[in-house]
């Protein structure tokens, strides 16, 4: 396999029955590179045909820009088609700061989840807000999540017709080590109706063997939820240690898990989780020379469906806009680069 695109694939076909329902089998596809103006992109719903809304964190107003992601009929991207279009709502826009992290479709309205402020505002196709928010409960606010761990993940499904969200680490009542996420639920009229509870895996590097880092992550980044009411939950661990420039290079590393749950039953109970795949991707040094892998996946969404009948989930990865600050601390120009990957559902439910 082309290591370009990652040390670590795994080509999984995996059949899902019990307690997460009718069965679900996902192929996962290599990660692919596309040029785009960097950016940290955060967030992407599907809006039509190839047509993606995605969130920048970093840009003004609700972050909005658009990307054109046209797919071959294996789920390919073709990435040199890849385009990006920024509404002039978003770049006119004079609030800044709200570090928006997702984005979903629904009803011809866009809505964005802002992890600075704990919101989740209704947005015109243009960009431009509507003064329309969520109710969001007061255990989830601002003043209830550690810093820079709020609503990062965000999805909704036509079907079911029911939002989701939860915070990317723990709220600080329940505190970081117990690894507990609370998964929220909206009805279509943007109030709280129901919650459950879901934990995080053991990280990889346990704390007491990272020592000093540049940069370490580990929360849920995205969700999408399905058509039969599951959700697809996405772990995600990034660890980048302060060391010498070679050490870095050949250390640092993200972590991708991807998990299924049926939220249902009691709300007091852990649910139990189903592993769907996992992979990992690096900055991997070869006799060439340097080949920068490593993707910090944060956007999740369906997609179209294939002729074969198989669902395209889409991943997007945020590349902090190249990590120029810490690429240059390693003598580099960047760090990171833009990445989509897909992975192909096929079953009920989807």
């Amino acid at each position: 396999m082309d290591r370009r695109f990652l040390l670590t694939v795994w080509l999984v076909s995996l059949t899902l029955t019990s307690v997460f329902g009718q069965s679900l089998r996902v192929t996962e596809l290599p990660q692919q590179q596309f040029y785009v103006t960097p950016g940290q992109y955060s967030g992407i719903a599907w809006v039509s045909w190839d047509r993606y809304a995605v969130v920048d964190d970093k840009l003004p107003g609700g972050g909005i820009v658009f990307f054109d992601i046209p797919l071959r009929n294996d789920g390919s991207v073709r990435t040199a088609q890849v385009r990006r279009t920024v509404p002039e709502a978003t770049r006119a826009s004079s609030v800044a700061g709200r570090d928006n992290e997702g984005v979903v479709y629904a009803d011809g309205k866009l809505y964005v989840s802002a992890e600075g402020d704990q919101s989740i505002r209704e947005y015109e196709l243009d960009g431009n807000p509507t003064g329309f928010s969520f109710s969001i409960p007061a255990d989830m606010g601002v003043r209830a999540i550690e810093k820079n761990g709020g609503f990062e993940a965000f999805t909704w499904n036509p079907v079911t017709r029911k939002f989701w969200t939860t915070t990317e680490f723990p709220l600080k009542a329940d505190g970081k080590v117990s690894r507990l996420h609370r998964l929220q639920r909206f009805a279509v009229g943007h109030q709280a109706d129901g919650r459950w509870l879901y934990q995080m895996d053991e990280p990889l590097m346990a704390e007491k063997e990272r020592g000093a880092v540049m940069a370490y992550v580990h929360g849920i980044s995205a969700m999408t939820a399905l058509d039969d009411g599951r959700l697809l939950v996405l772990e995600r661990e990034v660890y980048v240690p302060v060391a010498e420039p070679q050490e870095v290079l050949a250390r640092a590393f993200t972590n991708t898990k991807l998990y299924l749950v049926n939220p249902s039953g009691s709300p007091t109970a852990v649910l139990p989780k189903q592993l769907l795949c996992e992979f990992e991707t690096r900055i991997v040094l070869t006799m060439a020379g340097i080949d920068i892998a490593l993707a910090n996946y944060e956007g999740m969404c369906l997609g179209p469906r294939l002729p074969d009948g198989r669902r395209c989930l889409l991943l997007i990865a945020d590349s902090q806009a190249g990590m120029a600050s810490l690429a240059a601390k390693l003598g580099r120009n960047t760090l990171t680069r833009e990445f989509v990957k897909v992975l192909l559902l096929e079953g009920d439910g989807i």
